[in-house]
């Protein structure tokens, strides 16, 4: 069985965390968060997958190379994806596919039943089929209707909230017939939510919608990053490859730590949750409260962190205190004795001075 992730997005909403790497490389648990969509395609019965790549798609190619290291073969399609869209991108790579194939976003964090969905396209004899995700606020999403038999009636992408007719979004999860793309012209821009389904409607052909109630994170935000995290200890998402019945804790009194390899804490009062990368040192009285810290990282004595992400080799002085939803990025240094605002995003490289205070806009 054969499948396409798509790999190629600069994860603009994850700035800056993605200065220095694709979303796709963004550690989740200390794996990028692509592996885990791979491994899920594995235990669906993928044995063969294109990658599309572009946005420092070296990076990508360089972690999963030929795919050896999972039992898999790894393709990449590495020219023009971004420029393409989602569809004539998909487009391309179309001609290795002789049979029903996986669509998959690279960044999707689900337990979804990627075999279910497959088996429900087939029934269905459907030409496509989007995994459909049921949320609060559908108005960053494409929206499906579906009818009793699961065919999608209408469908629209990111609608504004007064023309948001559903709450059920596409999971950025797909199956297809190669003969789909046959709608996507070559080497033009082409999107699957904006261009493809809408015209697989117009000329009413089989496209369907799965609802699943499994769990399910697009990770485009630094606080569902942190979501995410948190819904791993408590037992939500469980991740391929992880054994997270380890992870179960009470996180309301006391807190659980996973950590890399060749970390040194010195005993830090952790709330909730605190997950920490390779070397990273942790000092004296430190607080970390749901947060998680990349590898390389160190934190000076007395330092509090509280919902916070920390990028790598990032240096946090004596007495610093980072308060929630700060996103700290790669190879900062911030001085003894200063305070990071609520919210406030750090840029990559950055230095700040001894006492200082960096307030939100």
């Amino acid at each position: 069985m054969k499948a396409v992730v798509l790999a190629g997005g600069r994860g603009t909403r994850l700035l800056p965390l993605t200065v220095y790497r694709p979303k796709p490389m963004i550690p989740f648990f200390n794996r990028p968060l692509m592996e885990y969509a791979l491994l899920n395609l594995i235990n669906a019965g993928v044995d063969e997958v294109y990658v599309l790549v572009g946005y420092l798609k070296e990076r990508i190619m360089e972690y999963f190379g030929d795919g050896s290291r999972w039992g898999i073969e790894i393709h990449y399609s590495n020219k023009d994806n971004i420029k393409l869209g989602t569809a004539g991108a998909t487009k391309k790579v179309v001609k290795h596919m002789d049979d029903t194939f996986f669509v998959v976003s690279s960044d999707v964090l689900t337990n979804l039943d990627l075999k279910a969905l497959y088996d429900y396209h087939r029934s269905k004899k459907a030409l496509a089929t989007i995994a459909l995700s049921q949320v609060e606020d559908p108005t960053q999403y494409g929206i499906a209707i579906i009818d009793n038999d699961g065919r999608i009636l209408r469908f629209k992408e990111k609608p504004k909230p007064e023309e948001a007719f559903s709450n059920l979004v596409n999971a950025g999860i797909y199956v297809f017939e190669p003969e789909a793309f046959d709608l996507v012209p070559k080497a033009k821009e082409f999107d699957f939510s904006k261009d493809l389904f809408p015209r697989m409607l117009e000329n009413d052909l089989a496209l369907y919608g799965f609802p699943f109630s499994e769990y399910w994170n697009d990770v485009g935000r630094a606080s569902s990053y942190l979501q995410a995290t948190e819904d791993v200890f408590l037992g939500r998402l469980i991740l391929p490859g992880l054994r997270t019945e380890s992870l179960k804790g009470n996180l309301e009194y006391g807190g659980a730590v996973v950590t890399g390899r060749r970390c040194i804490l010195r005993q830090p009062e952790v709330r909730g949750f605190a997950v920490l990368g390779d070397n990273v040192e942790i000092g004296q009285n430190v607080k970390i409260e749901r947060s998680v810290i990349f590898s390389g990282a160190v934190i000076g004595d007395g330092a509090e962190i509280r919902e916070a992400i920390i990028g790598e080799n990032v240096r946090i002085g004596k007495g610093v205190v980072i308060q929630p939803g700060s996103v700290i990025g790669d190879n900062t240094l911030i001085e003894d004795f200063s305070k990071i605002g609520s919210n406030v995003k750090i840029w990559v490289e950055s230095r700040i001075g001894k006492e200082s205070i960096v307030l939100p806009d």
